[in-house]
């Protein structure tokens, strides 16, 4: 591998903006409308401006003030409506008046007079009426949405119209005569299972647990007796104590080891058999 070191050399940032000399940057071509020459021309001519009033409103020379404007002397601001509107005239809305029509004096005093012939209406005893006969006003049904109490208007198609029906709280006929049915069918298996007792009853771990415990406490109750025996047995007494104590332990160890071999045990009543 090759490491090629430079040590002089004339680069610079500087010279990389530089352009060339006699170089000219090419001007971009300016839009000019048609139309500029007849607009400069109208624009300085004040004959073109003044009576065609291209350019906004003519300039009208200020009066002067000896000459001030009279009555029915200056020009209206506006055509004639007739101009305006040829159907000037015709419309309904300029046929009719706007305010009805004044009233006469004969007729306003007949109307003062009837009112004050006629009696005044005992307004109070009317609201007391009204009041009294009213239909007191039922308030808005609402429904509770949580636990909190918060409540809601009802609206269309929310109202519970349901529990008002005939058969609202009230159990189908065929749910009724299914839960009959099975009421039957298990006072049947009561009375079946009353009748015919098994002979036998099965005994519970806890059970065959303290049966064994027992057992075991027997047994070693018989065979602490047994080693407190005398060593001589010269004597009837003595012999019959020994052979009935080795029965009887013989006996209790069959007893352990059928439990223990069985889990399931079931037990018989002496007077049944």
């Amino acid at each position: 591998m090759s490491v090629v070191l430079i040590t002089q050399h004339d680069e610079s940032i500087y010279n990389v903006t530089k352009k060339p000399e006699g170089y000219q940057m090419a001007k971009e071509i300016l839009y000019h409308s048609q139309h500029e020459k007849r607009f400069t021309n109208e624009k300085h001519d004040p004959r073109l401006h003044r009576e065609k009033g291209t350019l906004g409103p003519a300039r009208i020379d200020r009066p002067k003030p000896n000459e001030y404007l009279k009555k029915h002397t200056g020009k209206s601001p506006m055509l004639p409506p007739e101009l305006m509107d040829p159907d000037y005239g015709q419309h309904k809305c300029m046929k009719q008046s706007k305010w009805p029509p004044v009233p006469l004096r004969k007729q306003v005093l007949k109307e003062q007079d009837e009112k004050l012939i006629h009696p005044r209406k005992d307004f109070i005893s009317k609201n007391v009426k009204a009041a009294t006969t009213m239909k007191p006003k039922e308030p808005n049904r609402k429904i509770v949405i949580d636990c909190t109490g918060t409540t809601k208007e009802l609206k269309a198609g929310l109202h519970p119209e349901y529990i008002y029906s005939k058969e609202f709280a009230k159990i189908p006929q065929y749910l009724d005569k299914f839960i009959k049915l099975k009421e039957r069918q298990e006072q049947t298996r009561k009375d079946l299972a009353f009748k015919v007792q098994p002979k036998c009853r099965y005994i519970t771990r806890e059970q065959r647990e303290l049966l064994l415990s027992g057992l075991k406490q027997n047994w070693e109750e018989l065979q602490t007796q047994y080693q407190g025996l005398p060593i001589l047995t010269d004597t009837i007494p003595k012999i019959n104590r020994k052979s009935k104590l080795e029965a009887d332990l013989k006996q209790l160890e069959k007893d352990i080891v059928l439990v223990e071999r069985h889990p399931y045990i079931y037990v018989y009543n002496d007077d049944e058999l």
